[in-house]
């Protein structure tokens, strides 16, 4: 599952709409629409139905915000977990990636 996709679907049921989510997002609406439909597709469930130029949740739709809410909570609680272990909220932590000369270019 695409955690974004379950995201960009958390703020469209707590804002009402997907034109108030990406207002909140910074994203158009028809973008964000198109993003949720693919998290649909993957569920094999539709989460909104049409209410006149409202959006409201299905039953699903209700089923997922609920798991959405405890997922989206928990990362929080592990953040502050974490910030709170390290001691300095602004510490970075260097990552380095790279790319084996094997690996064709």
């Amino acid at each position: 599952m695409n955690f974004k996709h379950l995201h960009y679907f958390w703020v469209t049921a707590k804002a009402g709409g997907v034109v108030k989510a990406g207002e909140q997002l910074h994203i158009t609406p028809q973008t964000l629409s198109g993003q949720i439909k693919l998290l649909e597709g993957r569920l094999g469930r539709r989460l909104f139905r049409k209410r006149g130029r409202e959006m409201e949740l299905t039953e699903d739709g209700r089923v997922a915000l609920g798991y959405a809410e405890e997922i989206f909570s928990l990362g929080a609680e592990m953040e502050a977990a974490l910030r709170e272990k390290r001691g300095t909220p602004n510490e970075v932590l260097e990552f380095r990636v790279g790319v084996e000369d094997s690996v064709a270019k």
